[in-house]
C-alpha cells in the first residue's frame, strides 16, 4: 500500500473517515496504475474519481465546519480550493500530455496533501465539530450526485450489480465507486464467460460490461444475455466513442454506456438511468 489507513489519521467524525478512507483508497490505486503502466484510460478514470470524490469531500466537510460555527472555515475553504486546483491540474495535464507528467511529482504530492492536510489542518477542527450532530446531519444530506435518492436514484444498498471487466485496476476502481455509494452486492468477474456462468445461478439487476475483451466480448456477451431472458439491464463500456459503441451494438439491448475514462458521477447516473429504465437505448 502507497499510504496505509492508521489510527493517526483518524478525525472522529463518522462521515469525514469515511471520505479520507475512499480518497486513500484511490490514491493508493493511482500508485498502482502508474508503477505497473496502466493503459491511459485507466489511469484516466482514476484521476477523475479522484478529483470528483475530492471536491465531493471538500463541500461536505466545509458544509459540516459552517453549521458548526468553526472560526477558521475561511482558511480552511482557501486551503482546500488550493488543493482542489492542485489535484485537478494533475489530471488535466495528465490528459493533455501523460508523457510530460512525472509520476513521482505526482505520488510525493498526492501523499503529501493527503496525510498533512488530515493530520495538520482537519485536526484543528475535531474539537468543534466531532459531536455536533445537526451538522453532520446536514454534510451527509450532501449528496455526490448533486440530487437527492427521490428524484429516481436507486436504493444503493439493494441493487445488485455485475462488472465484467478483464482489467482488475479498473474493477478496483469501479468496487471503489460503489461502495463509496453505498452498493452492497457486487460481483466483480474478470470475464464474459464467467459472468454468463454466474448469472445462470445469481442474477443481477445492472450488468456493467466491456466491450473489448479477450475470450467472448462484450457483444458476444450481449446476445448470450439475450437468450437467457433475465431481467437485467446491461450498460456496456468502451474506450471508442459512444457513437461506435452504439452502432456496433445496435441488434442488441443495450441500456446504457459509458465511454473510458470514466467519471465518477457519470458511472452511477448511468446505473441509476438503466435501473429505471423500461426498454433499452437502443429501442428509443
Amino acid at each position: 500500500m502507497f499510504v496505509t489507513w492508521s489510527k493517526n489519521l483518524e478525525i472522529g467524525v463518522d462521515f469525514v473517515d469515511a471520505d479520507h478512507k475512499v480518497l486513500i483508497k484511490l490514491l493508493n490505486q493511482v500508485n498502482d496504475c502508474i508503477v505497473q503502466h496502466e493503459e491511459s484510460t485507466v489511469i484516466g478514470s482514476v484521476l477523475e474519481a479522484l478529483v470528483e470524490y475530492t471536491d465531493y469531500h471538500f463541500l461536505r466537510e466545509e458544509k459540516m465546519m459552517k453549521i458548526s460555527g468553526y472560526p477558521n472555515l475561511l482558511e480552511h475553504r482557501e486551503i482546500h480550493l488550493t488543493l482542489s486546483s492542485k489535484v485537478r491540474k494533475i489530471y488535466n495535464d495528465y490528459q493533455s500530455e501523460p508523457w510530460k507528467v512525472n509520476p513521482d511529482d505526482i505520488l510525493a504530492f498526492l501523499k503529501s496533501w493527503l496525510v498533512e492536510h488530515i493530520m495538520g489542518h482537519d485536526i484543528e477542527y475535531r474539537e468543534m465539530c466531532i459531536d455536533n450532530k445537526q451538522a453532520t446531519r446536514a454534510a451527509n444530506n450532501v449528496s455526490f450526485l448533486n440530487v437527492s435518492d427521490a428524484n429516481g436514484f436507486p436504493d444503493w444498498s439493494n441493487i445488485r450489480i455485475m462488472l465484467v471487466d478483464d482489467n482488475p485496476n479498473f474493477r478496483r476502481l469501479v468496487q471503489t465507486i460503489l461502495k463509496a455509494v453505498g452498493v452492497r452486492h457486487l460481483q466483480l468477474i474478470n470475464s464474459a464467460d464467467k459472468a454468463v456462468a454466474r448469472l445462470s445461478q445469481r442474477s443481477a439487476d445492472i450488468v456493467l460490461c466491456d466491450m473489448m475483451m479477450d475470450g467472448m466480448s462484450g457483444t458476444e456477451f450481449a446476445r448470450q444475455l439475450e437468450k437467457m431472458e433475465l431481467p437485467t439491464r446491461l450498460v456496456m463500456m468502451t474506450g471508442f466513442s459512444v457513437d461506435t459503441m452504439k452502432d456496433r451494438s445496435s441488434d442488441i439491448n443495450v441500456a446504457g454506456f459509458l465511454e473510458k475514462p470514466i467519471k465518477a458521477r457519470e458511472l452511477l447516473e448511468t446505473i441509476a438511468s438503466a435501473a429505471n429504465q423500461g426498454h433499452s437505448v437502443n429501442d428509443s
